[in-house]
């Protein structure tokens, strides 16, 4: 081979690697971990750190405590899945179907339950003996009931022989 086939090649490899390199490294920092509460609940919560995390589960009744201070709302519940809880607080707005027993999906960090301590309090809450960690959110998102279970009951009727 000639010494410029050779130096193409070489330089065709290395561009290949620091592409792949990069978009790793790029993908890897920008990931968000996904769990419901359940299965959050059961890992190990002391080895998530830092990282940002979307915890999906149930918003359980009577949980939900709202103050403002400082103008600005800051709030905890508690999220349920297959009886696992974990304690949620938040700062800012909330979305619009946010309630008791809606399915909600809270972005932010695991955190020792120790560090909202004050939040709690000034909440009048008490976290939980069993829980060691809390989820401090940042973002939260109630996912919409379903506006169509109604149709969807009415398309069944339509279908019966006897409706017709």
């Amino acid at each position: 081979m000639q010494n410029s086939t050779i130096v193409k090649l070489a330089l065709t490899g290395a561009v290949a690697v620091a592409g792949i390199a990069f978009f790793a490294r790029s993908a890897s920092t920008s990931t968000q971990h996904y769990k419901m509460v359940d299965q959050l609940v059961a890992s190990d919560m002391s080895k998530l750190g830092d990282s940002q995390m979307k915890v999906h589960g149930w918003v359980v009744a009577g949980t939900i405590k709202e103050k403002i201070v400082n103008q600005e709302t800051i709030r905890t519940f508690v999220l349920h899945k297959e009886d696992k809880k974990i304690r949620v607080f938040s700062k800012g707005p909330k979305p619009d179907t946010f309630k008791d027993q809606s399915e909600v999906v809270a972005t932010g960090t695991i955190v020792p339950a120790s560090t909202m301590a004050v939040m709690a309090d000034s909440l009048g809450v008490r976290i939980e003996s069993d829980m060691q960690y809390v989820v401090d959110a940042t973002e939260l998102m109630a996912k919409c009931p379903s506006k169509y279970e109604g149709a969807q009951a009415n398309k069944k009727l339509d279908e019966d022989p006897k409706f017709k």
